[in-house]
């Protein structure tokens, strides 16, 4: 059954962001990445903030906690499998639990391996949820930060070029791109695996931006993007043929040789000026050599999420409700 809830008072996917959403979102953001990480509008009230992370998380649950002790509110974990007693033989079932949990905060954070977890989830809960990360699917918040730390650093979306490397099934990839018919870069290009396939949602994901005038393209090589003004890198699942060129090297080898693999040394070769981002942790793509180039944003992203948190948090907690439209749920 449908939620008696409002609709749009969750963030399941990025599909639920419209254009002013989006606008407000970064406007805010703005206002308090020029406070320092101070909001503009103190809490009258203190909100709880709830994690359910049954996957682990090390910045977006500590970045949510942040974000709501920034801004004046309390946050409670409400998963820990040593303690609770969700699906234990005398315990709650996972239905009870987060219609407790729900009675006991004023908003959800949620991560779960099962993509559909969240949108039942959000049916059960009448506070507002969001979604940190559902299996290979989307990870709203991130595309959120991803595009904020576009516009601080470099300037408006639409004029810039925009270079993506990562697994095709990377759910922050998929919902950065749902986010960018809002704001389409000039020129798009994807750096993956040859024998990687893109699941249909989100070809057409590309396929709209290209209708939008985005210039999109297809590389096999992360040395094909260094003259981009951003590389968003993440890591590959590579093919068994890719991997079979790589065996037998040293590490210094496999990096130079690996296509997907980014080091200081290919960044200088060609005197890039290449923004890098990484939603991290990071598993090899991004070799440390890279770390103390100016082109290494990374971190200043890992602080950036922060004000972006804290931005979507005040507009929740306040009831304002996400216009972008329906997220697809299960029945």
């Amino acid at each position: 059954m449908p939620p008696n809830h409002p609709v749009g008072k969750d963030l399941l996917s990025a599909a639920n962001i419209s254009l002013s959403d989006l606008n407000d979102v970064m406007r805010r953001s703005s206002i308090i990445k020029d406070l320092d990480g101070e909001s503009s509008s103190p809490a009258n009230a203190r909100k709880i903030v709830a994690s359910i992370f049954y996957q682990r998380s090390t910045r977006t649950k500590l970045g949510f906690e942040t974000a709501a002790l920034r801004l004046g509110h309390r946050t409670i974990d409400a998963y820990d499998p040593d303690r609770n007693r969700v699906g234990s033989a005398n315990g709650d079932s996972f239905q009870d639990h987060i219609r407790t949990i729900a009675q006991l905060s004023d908003l959800i954070v949620f991560r779960h391996s099962d993509e559909e977890k969240c949108y039942e989830v959000a049916r059960l809960s009448p506070v507002p949820v969001i979604n940190g990360g559902n299996g290979s699917d989307e990870h709203p918040t991130q595309a959120l930060i991803d595009l904020f730390c576009m516009l601080s650093m470099n300037g408006p979306v639409e004029s810039q070029s925009l270079a993506i490397s990562c697994d095709s099934r990377a759910r922050y990839a998929y919902s950065l791109l749902l986010l960018l018919k809002h704001m389409p870069p000039k020129r798009l290009t994807f750096c993956v695996d040859p024998e990687m396939q893109f699941s249909p949602k989100t070809q057409l994901a590309l396929d709209t931006l290209s209708g939008l005038g985005t210039h999109v393209s297809l590389v096999h090589d992360i040395e094909a993007c260094l003259d981009h003004d951003v590389l968003n890198i993440q890591t590959q699942d590579l093919t068994s043929k890719v991997k079979s060129t790589l065996d037998g090297g040293d590490l210094a080898s496999y990096e130079e040789k690996n296509p997907f693999v980014i080091t200081a040394e290919k960044i200088q070769r060609a005197n890039s000026n290449i923004i890098i981002l990484n939603p991290l942790p990071r598993q090899g793509e991004l070799d440390p050599s890279c770390d103390d180039l100016p082109n290494a944003r990374y971190f200043e992203q890992v602080k950036l999420s922060v004000y972006v948190r804290m931005a979507v948090l005040e507009r929740m907690l306040a009831g304002i409700l996400w216009t972008g439209g329906n997220s697809q749920s299960v029945t």
